[in-house]
């Protein structure tokens, strides 16, 4: 491959990734503790969005039950994120990524 070919894929490949990351942005999940007592939505990102505690999850002589189901749905929702994140990538970039990839 010559290095001009190699140079114009690179540009392609830097500008699907821009589209991918724009598209995160604009993409959530839901990351969930005990059943949905607790729901933290994030965004592509992994970027917390918003916190959702339904009455039940609030026990104010156990507030650190509470802090525990925050932290579990947090955690959940930024694996989400980044497994979706991960599947945008590859399925835009493809070949393409993959072949970059290796060069690094």
């Amino acid at each position: 491959m010559n290095f001009q070919k190699l140079l114009k894929e690179a540009k392609k490949a830097q500008q699907k990734a821009a589209e991918i990351q724009e598209k995160l942005a604009g993409m959530t999940v839901v990351g969930t503790a005990a059943g949905g007592l607790v729901e933290v939505t994030a965004n592509g990102h992994g970027q917390i969005v918003a916190i959702s505690l339904k009455p039940e999850a609030v026990d104010p002589d156990d507030v650190e039950a509470l802090e525990d189901l925050l932290l579990v749905a947090v955690q959940d929702a930024q694996a989400k994120a980044a497994e979706l994140s991960e599947k945008e990538m590859g399925g835009g970039l493809g070949q393409m990524g993959q072949m970059l990839g290796g060069l690094f």
